[in-house]
């Protein structure tokens, strides 16, 4: 194994320590019920701790004061936080840092303030510009469902002119809140000639490493699920028995845990693609694609599966296995829906083949 790859693996080991001592999973339920239907739907001193540990600048490069771990250790974040259906601004913010520079970049690493990106107009769309336009210093465009929107202090626009930096409380911005499944909070934001800061650099990168640490994040949600399911096969009994003894929801659990499997694999396959400078960038696009689409399709199975093994209970408020059920449809069209990854990915292998 070469010095550089053990290098790697390490980094990912202590920060996915780091992580699940931050946000344990098995206070996740807890956390989650407290936060939700509260705005911003996060905590924010929590957040700054993250910060302080160097999360939010995590891809930023050391030189500029971030932490420069690869997309590897991004996911092994993510991975953990959505197994504790922790809703802090992670990817997001993580995503957004690493186009600020200065006082703006200074503030974000700190937790003093939140950024987050703002891209997307219309569903089932991979088109971050949009139509949104960004001329003399002005802002036009509406973009919708965005992350941690209600809680940021400004957003990294991206338009048809190049990515702007608008911050919230300008002249010419309408944020209007929207709630999830959850409890939790997204964003549409209207830019009305917002005055906006040019920032350097493309969303595309960004883009790929983020929406492959959303399929990361439900991946730690399906994981805590599938546990939880386990569990409670072994305890709840019918005609007798464990019903964890019944061959055809064993059938079923295997099922899932293949899912989970592949999942895995996928998302792992997709993050050395996106560690390795020289990989083709078609190669990469589809390799997130394939990871997302198979993230969200999969996680949507395990939580309908996790629910129903909890029976008439699982239907509950009270139950916590609703609580990843309900997160896992709130955010797994996050970084595009998995109908958007699926076309992309066909298109591009398809590109390929002729």
């Amino acid at each position: 194994m070469s010095t550089v790859l053990e290098e790697s693996l390490e980094n990912v080991r202590l920060i996915r320590d780091s992580a699940a001592q931050v946000a344990p999973r098995d206070k996740g339920p807890q956390r989650a019920r407290a936060l939700r239907f509260k705005q911003p739907g996060f905590d924010r001193a929590l957040w700054k701790e993250m910060c302080a540990l160097g999360w939010s600048g995590l891809r930023v490069p050391d030189e500029r004061g971030g932490t420069g771990l690869d997309v590897a250790a991004l996911c092994a974040v993510a991975q953990q936080l959505g197994a504790s259906l922790s809703p802090e601004p992670f990817i997001a913010g993580a995503a957004a840092a690493q186009f600020l520079r200065g006082e703006w970049l200074a503030a974000v690493l700190s937790g003093n303030r939140i950024v987050v990106p703002a891209w997307l107009e219309k569903a089932h769309d991979l088109d971050t510009a949009g139509q949104s336009r960004f001329r003399s210093g002005k802002v036009s465009g509406t973009k919708r469902l965005v992350n941690c929107g209600v809680g940021a202090d400004a957003y990294v626009v991206a338009t048809r002119d190049g990515l702007a930096l608008v911050e919230r409380d300008a002249p010419g911005v309408t944020v209007t809140s929207a709630g999830l499944h959850d409890g939790g909070f997204v964003a549409d934001v209207v830019f009305a000639d917002a005055p906006g800061e040019a920032l350097a650099g493309s969303l595309e990168q960004v883009f790929e490493e983020s929406a492959l640490a959303n399929a990361a994040y439900l991946l730690g949600c399906m994981e805590t699920a599938f546990d939880a399911t386990l569990g409670y096969m072994t305890v709840r009994k019918q005609f007798g028995k464990a019903i964890g003894s019944f061959q055809a929801l064993q059938h079923r659990a295997v099922d899932m845990k293949i899912q989970l499997e592949l999942t895995r694999a996928v998302i792992n396959e997709a993050a050395a693609l996106l560690d390795e400078p020289a990989a083709d960038n078609d190669k990469r696009r589809a390799a997130v694609s394939r990871a997302k689409a198979r993230a969200a399709d999969a996680a949507m199975l395990i939580g309908k599966e996790a629910v129903q093994f909890h029976g008439a209970m699982g239907m509950t408020d009270e139950c916590d296995i609703g609580l990843y059920a309900r997160k896992i449809l709130a955010v797994h069209n996050d970084w595009g829906s998995a109908i958007a990854h699926r076309n992309r990915f066909v298109a591009i292998e398809q590109a390929r083949n002729d």
